[in-house]
């Protein structure tokens, strides 16, 4: 199968954005992992699902985390997330029944026979209308990412596995590459200008994280989020803040762009562990 090859170079970094002819996602990942290797020789490949934590920019700071992470400011809502997890619908059934036949969370998301994408959170939705529950609304904060960090966190310490294995997936990571590359917004920025050819840079006072590893922790507690009242965020919650930051409009959670956009970022993870849920700044 042949498809048009679109070249990006950041500081000597090249990717092929719309899917190259013959670059293959297991080609992608190998260039990907390879870049951050170079650019943070000292960082080892599990140790980015710690986020910015990790990069030696952020050193002076990471005292400060590693104390706050002896006794976790989201420790009572993780008490929290797991009885809502196994709580009995008014049928007597719970979430454990709907996801006993799922992929484990290091394989989400996956594109299922019909080709449709699927996600954690499309899937607890699905749960909950399967059972003649009412679904949740809010799919950035509050249960809906409880939930999910309820169910990842039973597969925390195992490698993300993300399957690229058929034309409707390929079709799928191709996309959310492309949205990964493509500059948007009024400042013009993509994913990559700030978390990969800008990683470990400061920004306003902060240091800019690698785009390795994204995803492995959410959802995430914030500080940034819980001095508004609402500390947990689910990945397109980030996605959509990301968006107004580079004076874009956001797409909404759960939209077939930020299920993309998470789906190829999943498969640029690979072998990375899960570890949720996390906390950042």
């Amino acid at each position: 199968m042949k498809r048009l090859i679109v070249t990006v170079t950041l500081t000597g970094f090249a990717m092929v954005v719309a899917a190259g002819a013959w670059a293959t996602p297991k080609d992608d990942i190998a260039q990907y992992q390879g870049y951050y290797k170079k650019r943070f020789p000292g960082v080892a490949l599990q140790s980015y699902s710690d986020g910015v934590n990790v990069l030696p920019q952020y050193a002076a700071r990471r005292a400060n985390w590693e104390l706050l992470m002896e006794f976790p400011p989201y420790e009572a809502e993780m008490d929290k997330a797991r009885a809502e997890w196994a709580k009995p619908f008014a049928n007597g059934k719970t979430f454990s029944d709907c996801f006993k036949n799922n992929p484990p969370a290091t394989k989400y998301p996956y594109v299922d026979a019909k080709g449709d994408m699927r996600s954690v959170v499309g899937d607890v939705n699905r749960c909950l209308k399967a059972n003649g529950e009412k679904p949740i609304k809010n799919l950035k904060t509050g249960k809906i990412a409880r939930l999910v960090a309820a169910f990842k966190e039973q597969f925390n310490g195992q490698k993300m596995a993300v399957n690229v294995n058929s034309p409707a997936a390929l079709k799928w990571y191709d996309r959310g590459k492309k949205i990964y590359w493509t500059r948007r917004g009024q400042l013009n920025f993509s994913c990559a200008s700030c978390h990969v050819q800008n990683a470990g840079n400061q920004i306003r006072g902060d240091v800019l994280g690698a785009g390795l590893g994204q995803g492995t922790g959410f959802p995430v507690y914030r500080t940034k989020w819980m001095l508004k009242g609402k500390p947990w965020g689910t990945l397109h919650r980030r996605y959509a803040g990301c968006n107004k930051n580079v004076r874009a409009k956001p797409f909404k959670p759960q939209s077939k762009e930020y299920l993309a956009l998470e789906f190829y970022q999943a498969v640029m993870n690979t072998g990375i562990s899960l570890k949720v849920p996390s906390q950042r700044q």
